[in-house]
């Protein structure tokens, strides 16, 4: 039988965790058996993937095959590209929002601001 990629990225990221079938198992509330299936390609892990995801620390698109990404989060170059697809108002809108978030985050004065500043100008999109 030829394993699915679903099948294969189970084993691999369980292997990577240092765990057995049996913890696993465990951890999601089934049996081993029950379990083993899903890295054998018998049956696919839908109603387990969220809680999958959560232990193996991935998407569950990446569990499910759906995306190559282990993470759910974007690469810069991915969120550049849709930001600068986005029409001038949307992009004053993200940039209000960065801001407000960065002064709730970095409002102590420190030195974040002086660091970014030389870097903002660099980067600068809007």
């Amino acid at each position: 039988m030829r394993r699915t990629t679903t099948a294969l990225r189970l084993r691999q990221l369980r292997k990577a965790k240092h765990m057995s079938q049996q913890n696993v198992a465990d951890f999601l509330g089934i049996t081993r058996t029950a379990y083993n299936k899903y890295e054998n390609g018998v049956t696919q892990p839908t109603r387990q993937a969220m809680k999958l995801a959560k232990l193996f620390g991935v998407s569950t698109d990446f569990i499910l095959g759906v995306e190559n990404r282990k993470s759910s989060e974007m690469s810069m170059e991915e969120m550049l590209r849709k930001y600068l697809a986005l029409d001038p108002n949307d992009r004053k809108a993200i940039h209000a929002l960065v801001e407000e978030l960065y002064q709730k985050h970095f409002n102590d004065g420190s030195s974040h601001t002086a660091a970014t500043s030389a870097d903002e100008s660099r980067y600068r999109i809007l």
